[in-house]
């Protein structure tokens, strides 16, 4: 009596070729689906945190408005302490610029005042924010930070004494609220409303 010995025919193995095969083609895709889940919500967190941190930029600010002129203003707008607009901010939508207070220089150690003039505008889809170190002299380099990429549109309003301002040329005063109106690729649209100082002129 001989032995037989039994084993796979090769239908049966390419049959088992092909179950790994697909089981490995999912479980890549599987795999891929992840990564790029993973990708989107990293990419999601950090405009997340880039949005809160212009806005909160924006609110610190403008919290700290004071009603001092701009040196960029002609002498004969300087009782007009708020820019507005894209011709007078230079930016591609529109845009904001002030002179706030509260620019911390422990000790007076620091060759400036505490005053600080600042600009919001939109360049190429970046919100940025623009400094100087002095208020009246336009002479030095402004430092230019992006606070935030895909913006497709910045919009700002005023409310004085009750009304809407789509432009800001009140003579000798401050807004009580600006309102901030972003339009981004990710989130779309958001607005602040954002509470000034109400100072005096400085």
């Amino acid at each position: 009596m001989t032995s037989q010995q039994q084993g796979f025919t090769l239908v049966e193995l390419l049959l088992a070729m092909l179950i790994f095969a697909l089981i490995g083609l999912a479980s890549a895709f599987v795999l891929n689906q992840m990564l790029v889940s993973d990708e989107r919500s990293y990419e999601r967190r950090e405009q997340l945190q880039q949005t809160q941190y212009a806005l909160l930029m924006l609110e610190r600010d403008v919290r700290q408005m004071v009603a001092r002129p701009l040196r960029a203003q002609p002498s004969e707008a300087r009782n007009i302490y708020v820019l507005s607009g894209s011709r007078m901010t230079d930016s591609d939508t529109d845009g904001l610029g002030f002179v706030r207070a509260g620019w911390s220089n422990p000790g007076a150690m620091l060759p400036r005042s505490m005053l600080q003039p600042v600009l919001y505008r939109v360049r190429d889809n970046v919100l940025q924010r623009v400094s100087s170190d002095f208020v009246d002299d336009v002479s030095g380099q402004p430092h230019v930070q992006d606070l935030l990429t895909g913006v497709e549109d910045f919009r700002v309003r005023f409310i004085h004494q009750g009304e809407e301002l789509f432009e800001w040329n009140v003579r000798d005063a401050l807004p009580e609220v600006v309102i901030v109106t972003l339009v981004t690729e990710e989130y779309g649209e958001i607005e602040r409303w954002l509470l000034t100082s109400g100072e005096g002129a400085l």
